[in-house]
């Protein structure tokens, strides 16, 4: 359950010198490097969802065993948390950079949605 990559993207410090990197850009060019940098982060999370979502699959077919179902129940329960912890650090994001963002805001809320 490695979900380190969307994290680590997202976390305050990451993002502040993220932004500190961009303070000798045009406007225009700081509002498509927060959207991709966005963007990554929206793949960085539904590629987390898929592996995370194989494994509770796999976890759900050796419950039949009883033995596993104790681990089971734990994986489920994370496997939430962590797609709840990835999908609101993106929605934090989006709404700090939300004027910055302009028109980008609207699609890029539309694909955290789908994903």
């Amino acid at each position: 359950m490695n979900n380190s990559a969307a994290q680590l993207s997202l976390d305050p410090a990451a993002l502040t010198a993220f932004v500190a990197s961009l303070s000798a850009l045009p406007t225009d060019e700081i509002r498509k490097a927060k959207s991709l940098f966005i963007r990554n982060a929206i793949a960085d999370y539904q590629m987390s969802r898929k592996s995370l979502r194989v494994m509770v699959v796999m976890m759900g077919v050796l419950s039949i065993i009883p033995i596993f179902l104790i681990v089971f129940i734990p994986t489920f329960i994370s496997y939430r948390a962590l797609k709840e912890n990835g999908r609101q650090k993106i929605l934090n994001a989006l709404e700090v950079w939300r004027s910055d963002l302009g028109s980008d805001y609207e699609e890029l809320i539309g694909a955290l949605d789908e994903a």
